[in-house]
């Protein structure tokens, strides 16, 4: 027999005396983790939490991390929160008043305005006979100029706190100077009417009893103050600015009229007042205040209603300048901003001051 003959009848034998053994442990064991795998996990409230795997993993890189940088704990920051504001409150007045570019981007820094005032026609004696009387220059014709006034605001800023913000915070910041310019605007414009000579205004409304500080009825009162002095009044070319006081009195004292609440229900619903008596109220932030001079002494809100575009003239110079500069030394960035306009009061005769009965300076 040759070897090749006797190496095709060799046979290869195969134990398989375990394997049944075998697949029933390992079947054992799979049904382990499966079971293991199906028992409900205890939640954060509990007493134990059950870490995810990735969590541990980026848990273990924070560790790393905070032992290669001496135990600092790493800090995480998000973006700037938007309208985080203390000072949301604005009137808006230039929306209202009269208000002209004559300056912007122009050389000088006074606006100055023309008009014509309107006159009476003298009664003749007989139709041909002689005119007595002459209508003066001064009161027929010339102009006012505004006065240029200029707020403005600086920050330091250190470079270590901006680095840790988003992109956006640019952003946030010009906002929030914007804000600010449009406030100064209304404080100053309601600073000179508060200064206007008390005779100078067209009347005053003046309560000094009863539970709440501001009526509606005060509205009604200024609105005939005002076609008193022969105003050819439209209520709805009118504005009446009040404080978050007299606001928040005014609100009271309509809700609790049934009348009013059905008139206006969105006051109810909403617990806003746009619109009383056709006059548009303007809730400011600015809030003007005098002394009374009687036996309801107290510092007290004082409100205007006004025919804004025929009262007061705004002319802003420029836009809001915005601008930085690195303090080095200090390490700090310096955002500066400043707004330039001219302002004037152009008919004290257009405005009624109206006194709140709130005695209380709290």
């Amino acid at each position: 027999m040759s070897k090749q003959e006797t190496a095709s009848e060799e046979k290869i034998v195969v134990d398989l005396s375990g394997l049944k053994e075998a697949l029933i442990e390992a079947q054992k064991a799979e049904i382990a983790n499966i079971r293991e795998s199906l028992k409900p996990q205890p939640d954060s409230q509990g007493k134990g939490y059950v870490t995810p795997p990735e969590m541990s993993k980026k848990l273990v890189e924070s560790l790393k991390q905070v032992k290669a940088e001496g135990w600092r704990l790493a800090e995480q920051w998000t973006v700037a929160i938007p309208n985080y504001s203390i000072k949301e409150l604005a009137g808006g007045l230039r929306d209202y008043v009269f208000t002209t570019e004559i300056l912007k981007g122009e050389q000088g820094d006074v606006a100055n305005i023309p008009y014509v005032m309107d006159f009476d026609f003298e009664q003749l004696g007989a139709v041909g006979g002689a005119i007595s009387a002459t209508i003066a220059e001064a009161s027929f014709i010339g102009s006012v100029t505004t006065t240029l006034y200029e707020a403005a605001a600086y920050s330091d800023l250190s470079y270590y706190l901006l680095e840790r913000f988003d992109a956006n915070l640019l952003d946030m910041v010009n906002k929030a100077f914007a804000h600010a310019a449009i406030r100064s605007e209304d404080a100053k414009i309601m600073a000179l009417v508060e200064a206007i000579t008390s005779t100078n205004f067209a009347g005053n409304v003046t309560r000094l009893t009863g539970a709440a500080n501001f009526y509606s009825t005060n509205i009604t009162s200024a609105l005939k103050l005002l076609l008193a002095t022969g105003k050819n009044v439209k209520p709805t070319d009118c504005i009446c600015y009040v404080t978050p006081h007299a606001y928040g009195a005014l609100l009271a004292e309509l809700v609790a009229s049934q009348v009013m609440a059905f008139a206006t229900p969105t006051m109810i619903s909403q617990g806003i007042i746009e619109t009383l008596f056709g006059v548009k109220i303007v809730l400011g932030g600015y809030r003007p205040s005098q002394q009374r001079t009687n036996a309801a002494t107290g510092t007290v809100d004082l409100c205007f209603l006004m025919r804004p575009k025929r009262a007061i003239a705004l002319a802003p110079k420029r836009d809001i300048l915005i601008e930085t500069d690195k303090q080095i030394a200090t390490r700090k960035l310096r955002i500066t901003a400043s707004h330039t306009f001219g302002i004037k009061v152009l008919d004290a005769k257009s405005i009624v001051r109206i006194w709140t009965s709130r005695v209380s300076k709290t």
